[in-house]
């Protein structure tokens, strides 16, 4: 399991199992959704759509048009958003790191470790998630693709937290400043 997963379980159980020592409000405020068709895209559009500062995406796999757009009309507003993109799959005709990047939005592409020799980085970067100003994390198996949304079985949460969105937030600056 990565180190990724591993915090994510770790919240996501502590939130479970810790009611008052987070505050159950924040839990209840978690939401939760599941593709297909289950408007994950919907959801992840409107977390966009109401950043005010910035917004930092770590994406494995990234061809979703409508997403991409949003994401675009928000920068044009004035909101710093970067991306880090899985290196192998941004060569996939249909991601959309390149349309991003001609629009002026910042994006770095990465592998991820090797399984057999940790220091050659010929694996996958395969995390999935956003931070939004600080304060709200999307995360879960949904790729941000138009497959995930029409034909996966695939989970997403949107998980209004500062807390939680500081440790995502300190795992993609990890990944940012990486060489």
């Amino acid at each position: 399991m990565n180190r990724t997963l591993s915090t994510l379980v770790v919240i996501l159980l502590t939130f479970l199992f810790a009611g008052s020592a987070i505050g159950v409000d924040e839990t209840e405020r978690i939401k939760i959704y599941f593709s297909p068709n289950g408007n994950c895209e919907k959801a992840i559009i409107e977390e966009i759509g109401r950043a005010k500062s910035c917004i930092h995406i770590a994406m494995f796999n990234f061809t979703n048009g409508r997403i991409a757009r949003e994401l675009v009309k928000v920068y044009k507003q004035g909101i710093d958003i970067k991306v880090i993109a899985d290196m192998e799959s941004s060569l996939d005709d249909y991601s959309k790191g390149r349309f991003l990047e001609n629009k002026g939005i910042s994006i770095k592409y990465r592998k991820g470790p090797n399984r057999n020799n940790p220091g050659d980085e010929t694996g996958l970067m395969h995390n999935k998630f956003a931070v939004i100003d600080g304060k709200v994390v999307i995360t879960g198996s949904y790729n941000w693709t138009t497959s995930a949304e029409k034909w996966n079985y695939e989970n997403l949460l949107i998980i209004p937290s500062a807390r939680v969105a500081e440790l995502f937030e300190r795992e993609f600056n990890r990944l940012w400043i990486k060489k």
